[in-house]
């Protein structure tokens, strides 16, 4: 086996190709390929390093018989003679057969076992890629060591592989693991297969890294089989020595002939280069690296050389030598890295670094930024471009920079005209107006040159006293002018342009010529326009619409078009204007000629309205311009001087003039608006202000406006200066007083007019002869001298004539009469008498009987309806709606307006009785509500019956949740009605809460439709199970009620104290039996004395010498006593056992241990392979019996929980539907209510007017009656108001507890959760007990049974190791076990005692409720005998009250339940912790126990030993046998010991009978068919 792995290991790692050479890293042609060093043994010649070496100091060691060099004496190891030493240099140096040398440990004698190790550790300077690992032992190769490896100096070490015969226990390792494709390969494997102790000497153990690794035959390819062979360092640990098992007697001799040795440690590899160098040697540090090709480098050539980066680094493979490629950087630099998503992109991979000559580019192969070049062959240079007139500091190739749009030049720093300051935002533009600028800006300040009237640091304001900025204009803005009286003024709005037009082909119409001073003539007209003469010397006058007030042209244009023929041109024309004493003559501003001079056409002059036009040298001031233009009195065109070449006639065809008039679109905006000083108002402040007027009357808009004195009665005009009067007087100079008035307004008082005594100061005048008041115009609806009366159609008394003075108002009949008749209304009071449209009342606002709706409707047919009420669900159809709402009076539980339909929760509408109530039940329903016809209520899931009352057919549980599905087995149930309880009726052979699955003895059929009984075989097997099952129960009650938890049975059990088979047939105790005895009882008397010194302390602290006849004082003084006897007792024991003589045996023939150890071996193998099947058999039946016992238990507790569970939501949620129905009830009872307390109104109102008339002086008894009959009326209102109130309280109150139940009820859930909780955990807690206990049980008896089978001392050794493991293991489970038992029971006592207390106060809480509900109830029947018209409500409240008082009583039966639970959580906590006192005295019995197997001496007679012991201790019987403290409990010992010696021969016959009926049982199940092997 060896040597195959070390045969595939150099097969897989040598190079594949046959003809690649080993150490040529180029062939012939210089191509580079895979080369590799030597293979070689990597650990010859190299120091190991021992944890362990023997010779320090020397000692002696004993080989085995067999082994080399063992001879009859034992030989010396000294690390300090050269001739006897075995350091770890014999590990790596020339191994030969014939002249062996080897390392070696200490031997056993000095501590070298399990679970010490010793470490072999090797270094191999450098990392190597090892094939295999060979150790060759000098002895018996280890039962377990294991190799580790790792690939740096300080890193983790990683297992290679182990060897042990125990894999899983030393390692933790399966044995035997094997690897599947996919799976992570870096595994070690575990093996047994050289942890034999044969040979005792020349044992070889080989490892191969790739052995049982599937990638090994695809190595290059996998990266991780590539790691797993590489390793720099390894190391051999030594775990566990091999042994025949007489170790444990501890003779010097055996333990000196056990210890490692190893003659020859070889590592089989190559130093690890990665298929790029053929060799390794010292470096210049003295390192061993490799001699890298390739242009690679590093100690294993990982990594290329730092110019050789254009592609990323490989291993070498036979296919490929992945040589390191160098970088391309166009020799602008010698460095450069890898760039692996370079290398996705391009396949070069490396990226220059640090590039030369301002190149840059992963291969410096361009400029790098802000640098250009001519060509490639010509250097960088920089780019200069301005940092703020660039776009970029990259420029192009040929230097130009790239500009930002308002800058311009080579380098972008200057910028573009029309744009100034340049910064880092570029150039800014001028900004400049257009209209009041004279060019453009300065490029540096960016100051723009202004026009005459414009201002502004960008000249896009106007100055003062000028507006309207315009391009065209010459100034930039006009002058204001306002008539000479603002400076300030601006555009007016709301006025657009308008063309004053004059087609002269269509007419001359009002056109007029004349010579200077000459008389005037209408102008020759002809169809082609006004013929030009220049030698008649005349000027044409324009007509009419082009004069007067032409201010709005000012600033604009008047264009003159003439025609011209062929090849002429326009003769020189003069424009003059006239007006207010001015006159003034423009010369053009434009000309436009025809597109053709050969051809004849129109010619238009421009002439400009402003004084720039003048043709002088001083023109006329702005102001004085536009006076003219306000009162233009004459527009003259002349032609003057001759034509240069007259060619033929010249026409005036057309003549337009621009204004603007008030309008929109398009807006002229040359038209002014004044802002006016005080005084002035007006657009143009061409006015005065109110109480100002001309200083010079009707002066002119030019005139100034000064304030104006009138008399003291008002103002004056502006105009004029007429006064405007005030005082209630009126005329031009105020002289009489204004209508309402009346007076004398001469007297210049504020008073001389006084208002008229007349209703709203109308009008009035004075008699003069008799000086009376008459009023002349009476407000509307009055009339009179002084309007007293009032008018048809109004009512009033103005002046109080009969009563409180009331002005007149129109009648008010809501529209309801007709306004065209006379006495619609009382002229008084106003009431309405003749009121249309069924209404009736004062104001006619309301409707007649038998009508509803409002007066006041806007249309006539829809005021007043009749009410319609339905003849079935009306109380009378006689009775009057409501006449607002027109709601009908109804019949009881009938609703709508017109009484035709049922409440909620009733239906059947029938005359005369109304609608019955639904009856839905409160738990099937799901609201309150029917169908109002046919009364069907809706119903839960699974609920049905009209009022919802019953479970459908298939379920069950009727509850507020409805009724919960039966889902019996179609198959198996005789129906799918199931029980009360969820059960289903079964078919004959089908069981199970839902019949779904076939009993015992039963099959499913092929079909698959019924359950088939077995063959009669199946029965007697059945019965055979049956009795193996009660057997097996009898034994588990056997076990569970045996007395486990004496601290000495078992003792006495395990060292044989019963009487069973060769146990007290001597060899049991041995001289280190009897000084054990003897510590204990001197640690006994030591803890008596030391009791009784602790007694006498408190004694003397309760001071018993002066009070002995105390109590306290005598019980101390009785123990006292008790101490003492049982010190006599114990020192008496001591003298017995000092008296004991143990006789010696010699020693026996020490040279057949060997042969002894090994039958000891195969005897122990063959008998714990029994015991465990015997074990394995009774557990599993065991645990069969207790899985089912637990199973049902389970089943049974959660059924009951969840039933619990569910009992309390229903509860609950009738609570929640009682109180549902009370307030149904409560609103049932409400209309039935008031409508007695409104019959009882309507009898009081009816009798009222007969109480009247009865109480006239001529009956004075029908008055007394009446009085009688008033009293009675009275208190029967109150008699009925006050049981209303009585039950509308008892209504409250009930709902009140029913709510405060509800809340109270939540700590009951919460209490049963936790409950439920503490269940859980102790049932857990026992549980785990329960396993602890068997556990231990099992354990003891394993004990028991080995000591049976190896009773002689040659089988101590292997009992001893036995107990050791048992020891720990028992402890761990022990207190793990104990540990989870604490922490599952928690706090189930605090729980319990919560329980208990919540109990309680849900008892004093159901008790108070019943309390509460049993006094509502008693005021319910008093209710009732005072109220019976109200007794079917106080009957549903007495039905509610006995419902809360059957739920309290369900509540209280809950909360007894809680207290039994809370009981029985008391009851398992002690069960719990008296199992958890007991297993810490199983737990120290059997320390007791071990620690007495520990201390047999094999050395002394064993036999004779155990008879003289056991003799002694049937002596210390009879001695303690006298009255005693110790005399009872040796008896019941005795007693139980016996018994138990007769249960456990029961129980060994029983497993006897028991496996042979189990082998017969299994024999006819296997001859059975296969349709019947599934029953359980």
């Amino acid at each position: 086996m060896a040597a195959a792995a070390l045969l595939l290991g150099l097969a897989l790692l040598a190079p594949r190709a046959a003809g690649a050479g080993m150490g040529a890293c180029y062939d012939d042609a210089g191509r580079p390929q895979r080369c590799l060093p030597v293979f070689e043994n990597a650990a010859f010649g190299r120091r190991a390093e021992a944890s362990h070496t023997c010779g320090r100091p020397p000692e002696d060691f004993c080989p085995h018989v067999g082994a080399p060099g063992a001879g009859a004496q034992c030989q010396r190891c000294d690390a300090a003679d050269p001739r006897r030493h075995h350091d770890a240099s014999y590990l790596t140096d020339f191994h030969s057969q014939d002249d062996s040398t080897w390392w070696q440990s200490p031997s056993m004698a000095f501590g070298v076992q399990y679970p010490t190790s010793v470490n072999i550790t090797l270094r191999l300077g450098k990392a190597y890629e090892i094939t295999y690992v060979r150790l060759k032992f000098h002895t018996s190769r280890p039962e377990s060591f294991a190799i580790y490896k790792r690939t740096q100096a300080d890193g983790p070490w990683e297992p290679y592989q182990y060897y042990s015969a125990s894999c899983q226990k030393t390692y933790g390792r399966p044995e035997g693991q094997y690897l599947r494709p996919g799976e992570d390969e870096r595994v070690a494997f575990c093996t047994s297969e050289f942890s034999d102790i044969s040979p005792l000497s020349g044992g070889n153990v080989a490892f191969s890294t790739l052995e049982g690794r599937p990638s090994a035959y695809n190595f290059e390819e996998s990266p991780v089989l590539q790691e797993w062979v590489t390793s720099t360092e390894l190391l051999i640990s030594l775990d566990r020595l091999n042994t025949f098992g007489d170790d444990i007697f501890k003779d010097p001799k055996v333990l000196q002939s056990y210890y490692y040795a190893v003659s020859d440690f070889s590592v089989g590899g190559r130093c690890k280069c990665n298929g790029h160098a053929s060799e390794c040697g010292p470096d210049a540090a003295g390192r061993l690296a490799c001699r890298c090709q390739h242009n690679t480098t590093g100690a294993d050539c990982e990594s290329c050389l730092p110019f050789f980066q254009d592609r990323p680094w490989a291993r070498a493979t036979a296919e490929a030598a992945n040589e390191c490629v160098p970088c391309n950087c166009s020799g602008h630099s010698e460095e450069c890295a890898f760039d692996r998503e370079l290398f996705r992109r391009t396949g070069h991979g490396g990226r220059c670094l640090r590039c030369r000559d301002h190149t840059a580019g992963p291969h410096c192969e361009r400029c790098q930024e802000d640098f250009y070049r001519w060509s490639p062959r010509t250097p960088c240079q920089p780019c200069d471009c301005h940092p703020a007139g660039s776009l970029r500091l990259q420029c192009d190739a040929s230097g130009t920079c790239v500009c930002k749009p308002t800058v311009t030049g080579w380098k972008c720093d200057r910028c573009r005209p029309g744009f100034h300051s340049l910064s880092e935002g570029g150039c800014r533009p001028c900004a400049c107006s257009a209209a009041g600028s004279l060019g453009t800006c300065d490029p540096h300040s960016g100051r723009c040159p202004c026009k005459r009237n414009v201002e502004g640091h960008l000249c896009d304001r106007c100055r003062l006293g000028t507006f309207n900025l315009q391009p065209h204009h010459p100034a930039g803005c006009t002058s204001c002018f306002c008539y000479g009286h603002s400076k300030v003024c601006a555009a007016a709005a709301q006025f657009r342009e308008h063309h004053i037009l004059s087609d002269l082909r269509q007419g001359a119409q009002g056109w007029r010529t004349g010579s200077g001073g000459g008389p005037e003539h209408p102008a020759r007209w002809s169809p082609r326009g006004l013929l030009l003469n220049p030698e008649d010397e005349e000027e044409l006058m324009l007509p009419e619409k082009f004069l007067g007030d032409q201010r709005f042209s000012y600033g604009q244009t008047l264009t003159l078009t003439f025609w011209v023929p062929p090849g002429g041109s326009p003769l020189p024309v003069q424009l003059r204007l006239e007006g207010v004493g001015l006159a003034l003559t423009l010369q053009h501003s434009r000309l436009s000629g025809p597109p053709d001079a050969g051809q004849p056409g129109e010619v238009q002059l421009r002439f400009e309205l402003r004084e720039t036009s003048e043709d002088v040298d001083l023109p006329l001031p702005p102001f004085h311009f536009q006076r003219l233009l306000a009162n233009l009195t004459a527009l003259r065109i002349r032609a003057g001087g001759r034509s240069p070449s007259p060619s033929g006639q010249v026409f005036l065809t057309e003549v337009r003039l621009i204004s603007a008039q008030r309008g929109l679109s398009p807006p002229a905006s040359w038209v002014e608006t004044c802002s006016c000083p005080k005084g002035y108002t007006g657009q143009f402040c061409e006015s005065c202000a109110p109480g100002y007027k001309r200083e010079t009357p009707l002066g002119g808009p030019y005139t100034a406006c000064v304030p104006c004195t009138c008399n003291q009665h008002g103002t004056c005009d502006p105009h004029t200066g007429i006064c405007l009067c005030g005082h209630h007087t009126e005329g031009p100079s105020c002289e009489r007083c204004l209508p309402g008035f009346y007076g004398n307004p001469f007297t210049g008082q504020a008073d001389d007019c006084q208002p008229c005594p007349c209703p709203g100061r109308s009008a009035c005048t004075a008699i003069p002869e008799s000086g009376e008041v008459v009023c002349t115009h009476c407000p509307l609806g009055q009339r009179g001298r002084r309007c007293e009366l009032c008018d048809d159609g109004y009512f009033g008394d103005p002046l109080g004539l009969s009563g409180a003075p009331q002005p007149c108002r129109r009648c008010q009949c809501s529209g309801n009469v007709d306004p065209n008749a006379v006495g619609n209304c009382d002229p008084l009071s106003g009431h309405c008498l003749r009121c249309l449209h069924h209404t009736t009342g004062a104001h006619c606002e309301r409707c007649q009987d038998g009508f509803y709706g409002s007066s006041l409707a806007r249309r006539p047919a829809d005021r007043c309806t009749p009410c319609s009420c339905h003849p079935k669900g009306s109380i009378s159809e006689q009775r009057a709606c409501h006449p607002e709402t027109g709601q009908c009076p109804c019949l009881p539980h009938v609703t709508g307006r017109d009484c035709g339909r049922c409440s909620p929760g009733f239906y059947d509408l029938q005359p005369g009785r109304g609608c019955q109530s639904c009856k839905c039940h409160p738990l099937g329903s799901q609201e309150d509500q029917c169908h109002p016809e046919t009364g069907q209520c809706p119903c839960r899931p699974g609920v049905e019956g009209q009022a919802c009352d019953r479970c459908q057919l298939g379920f069950f549980s009727f509850s507020i949740k409805g009724c919960r599905a039966c889902r019996c087995s179609p198959l198996g149930a005789t129906s799918a009605q199931c029980h009360k309880n969820g059960t289903c009726v079964c078919k004959p052979g089908f069981v199970g809460y839902k019949c779904d699955r076939c009993q015992d003895n039963f099959f499913l059929t092929a079909g698959g439709t019924r359950c088939q009984e077995c063959p009669s075989c199946y029965a007697l097997v059945k019965e055979e199970a049956a009795k193996l099952k009660a057997r097996l129960t009898l034994m588990e009650g056997w076990l569970q009620g045996s007395d486990c938890g004496r601290p000495w049975e078992p003792l006495h059990i395990l060292q044989g104290e019963a009487p069973r088979g060769d146990v007290y047939q001597g060899h049991h105790l041995l001289q280190g039996a009897q000084e054990a005895f003897l510590e204990e009882v001197t640690g006994l008397e030591d803890g008596v004395k030391a009791s009784r010194e602790q007694l006498r302390a408190l004694s003397r602290s309760a001071h018993c010498a002066q009070a002995r006849a105390e109590k306290t004082c005598i019980q101390l003084a009785e123990l006292d006593a008790v101490l003492e006897s049982s010190e006599e007792e114990i020192l008496q024991a001591a003298i017995v056992l000092k008296s004991l003589v143990i006789p010696q045996e010699g020693p026996g023939q020490p040279t057949t241990w060997s042969h002894l150890a090994t039958e000891a071996r195969a005897l122990a193998r063959s008998h714990r392979d029994t015991t465990a099947k015997i074990e394995a058999t009774a557990r599993r039946a065991l645990v069969a019996s207790n899985t089912s016992y637990v199973l049902l238990w389970s089943l049974v507790e959660g059924r009951v929980a969840s039933q619990a569970q569910w009992e309390l939501e229903d509860r609950y949620q009738e609570v929640q539907a009682a109180r549902k129905a009370l307030g149904t009830a409560v609103a049932e009872a409400q209309p039935e209510a008031e409508r007695v307390l409104a019959a009882v109104r309507r009898v009081g109102a009816d009798a009222a007017p007969r109480l009247a008339l009865l109480a006239a002086p001529a009956a004075p008894p029908q008055k007394s009656q009446a009085g009688a009959l008033s009293l009675k009326v009275q208190a029967l209102e109150k008699t009925v108001a006050s049981r209303e109130r009585r039950l509308t309280e008892a209504a409250r109150t009930l709902q009140a507890t029913a709510q405060a139940m509800l809340h109270k009820t939540e700590p009951l859930t919460q209490l049963r959760q936790e409950a439920r909780a503490s269940l859980t955990r102790a049932s857990s807690s026992v549980q785990a007990a329960t396993l602890t206990v068997t556990g231990a049980r099992t354990l003891l008896a394993d004990l028991e049974g080995m000591k049976r089978q190896f009773p002689w001392p040659r089988d101590q050794a292997t009992l001893g190791r036995k107990a050791g493991i048992i020891r720990s293991r028992l402890l761990t489970d022990l207190r793990k076990k104990t540990k989870q038992a604490e922490r599952m029971l928690g706090n189930a006592a605090s729980v319990s005692s919560s329980a208990k207390k919540k109990g309680r106060e849900a008892e004093m809480l159901a008790k108070d409720s019943a309390k509460l509900a049993k006094a509502l109830l008693r005021e319910g029947k008093q209710e009732h005998r005072r109220a019976g018209r109200l007794s079917s409500q106080t009957r549903a409240t007495f039905r509610q009250a006995s419902r809360q008082v059957l739920t309290s009583q369900a509540r209280r039966q809950k909360l007894e339940e809680a207290e039994l639970m809370g009981a029985g959580l008391n009851a398992l906590e002690r069960q719990i912790w008296e199992s958890r006192t007991s297993l810490e005295k199983d737990v120290q019995a059997l320390l007791e126990l071990l620690a007495k197997l520990e201390s047999l001496d094999t050395h002394q007679a064993p036999a004779q030993a155990l008879n003289e012991t056991q003799w002694a201790l049937e002596r210390l019987r009879l001695q303690l046998s006298p009255p005693g403290a110790l005399q009872g409990k040796l008896r019941l010992l005795q007693q139980e010991s016996e018994q138990q010696e007769l249960q456990i021969q029961s129980f060994e016959n029983d497993l006897a009978e028991i496996r042979a009926d189990k082998q017969n049982l299994e024999a006819i199940l296997h001859s059975l068919p296969q349709s019947c092997a599934n029953w359980q």
